[in-house]
């Protein structure tokens, strides 16, 4: 495997990368952080750990032993969200669906990621529910380096998340980005060349071909 991009976190958030082996046992690394580390083509600041169970009671008191806990932002079964006292944003996420296919490990890394291919499954689930710029942007570099191709992810998604996932709504949101705002764009700091003419002119042409082969 190839080595990770750590130079995309700052030395904080390295502090906190290393101090999640605490959890590599009970979940993963996803979401934009996961992808930024294996592509290097944009700065994350949140993690996001995917656990297979809910979240005990009691994991806030785990947390504190490891990580300083600034604020609580959500604290229930399904989600653990707070910020560190350098305001770094870390969630664990009750996510009952199998991805395991698509986790890995690193060689000294402190928690296990879930590939490119996965990733871009949950942003195509993700995106059934919500409009974020971060997710286009992620499954435009994923399907613009030809990591895999729009077929297998719908095929993969479907797989995974059954009849919760919709093959139409998904590729229907890929080409709506009227939500999206000027400050969310702007706020997102690419490495790689992604502005919103490019995202949508690619995504234009990937569905309109996926459509075609189907025909």
């Amino acid at each position: 495997m190839e080595k990770l991009h750590l130079d995309i976190l700052d030395q904080e958030r390295k502090n906190i990368f290393q101090k999640l082996s605490a959890f590599r046992s009970i979940g993963y690394l996803s979401g934009g952080t996961a992808l930024a580390l294996q592509l290097g083509h944009r700065v994350s600041y949140d993690f996001d750990i995917f656990c297979a169970k809910e979240i005990p009671a009691m994991f806030a008191a785990k947390v504190q032993k490891e990580i300083v806990v600034r604020q609580v932002l959500v604290n229930n079964s399904d989600e653990f969200t707070f910020l560190t006292d350098h305001d770094i944003k870390v969630s664990f996420i009750f996510y009952p669906f199998d991805l395991k296919k698509y986790v890995f490990e690193f060689p000294d890394v402190p928690m296990e990621l879930i590939s490119p291919l996965g990733i871009a499954i949950t942003k195509a689930y993700a995106l059934n529910r919500r409009n974020a710029w971060r997710d286009y942007v992620d499954l435009y570099v994923i399907l613009k380096k030809e990591i895999t191709t729009l077929e297998n992810i719908v095929n993969a998604a479907r797989i995974a998340y059954g009849e919760l996932f919709n093959e139409k709504l998904f590729l229907s949101q890929l080409l709506y980005t009227q939500d999206i705002s000027k400050a969310e764009i702007e706020n997102t700091q690419m490495l790689e060349s992604a502005t919103l003419f490019e995202v949508v002119s690619f995504f234009e042409k990937e569905v309109k071909a996926y459509w075609e082969r189907k025909l």
